[in-house]
């Protein structure tokens, strides 16, 4: 007996093309379901997307603060320090011309300003210029006028210094300019002053 007549027939294997071409038949509940499920997970894709975007913002958000904390966090303490600033200033002017028994210690006294400006510079803290500059009535009292025909732009004399701790004005400076400004209006209106906060009342009185 042949072995030949006894194997069964069989068509060829259904090809790839095939098995994708096949359809699958759902039930109208089955579909809706499956539909429903769709968009629930398209809404929690959503729901992702922005919670990750508002994580993002809260972290640059917190960035900014943190920076503006460690900016300013000693200003109180740089503040207290002005009038210091301001008692070497008169000590060393007060002085004069040393002479030969008093030139070690005038020049001690310098080293220390110097050391406690340098200090305090690299906490951000920077001396306004005034003399022969413009008036800037964001940045700058007047305390006294030159009188004559002076310009009222330009100052002439600073009576107490001003500084700023970074791009925030810590105290006015006072000075004296030529004549009487004619532009001492309101300062709120100005753009220049968008990002310069205005001095302390209590700091003008040192």
């Amino acid at each position: 007996m042949s072995l030949e007549n006894e194997m069964p027939e069989s068509g060829p294997a259904p090809g790839p093309s095939e098995a994708a071409d096949s359809e699958i038949t759902l039930k109208k509940s089955e579909y809706q379901n499956l539909l429903a499920r769709l968009q629930e997970l398209e809404a929690l894709r959503e729901k992702l997307l922005r919670s990750a975007a508002d994580f993002e913002n809260a972290k640059k958000r917190l960035a900014r603060e943190k920076d503006e904390f460690l900016k300013f966090c000693q200003e109180n303490l740089i503040r207290e320090m002005l009038p210091v600033l301001d008692n070497f200033e008169r000590a060393l002017a007060h002085a004069g011309e040393p002479g030969a028994g008093q030139r070690t210690w005038v020049d001690g006294i310098r080293m220390v300003q110097k050391q406690i400006e340098g200090i305090l510079k690299q906490h951000g803290l920077k001396r306004l210029e005034t003399k022969g500059k413009k008036f800037d009535l964001h940045l700058h009292e007047v305390v006294a006028h030159a009188g004559g025909d002076g310009n009222d732009e330009v100052i002439v004399d600073e009576i107490q210094a001003g500084y700023l701790l970074h791009d925030r004005l810590l105290r006015a400076a006072k000075v004296r300019v030529g004549s009487a400004p004619a532009h001492a209006g309101d300062a709120s209106k100005d753009p220049k002053v968008k990002n310069i906060k205005p001095a302390d009342p209590s700091s003008l009185d040192h």
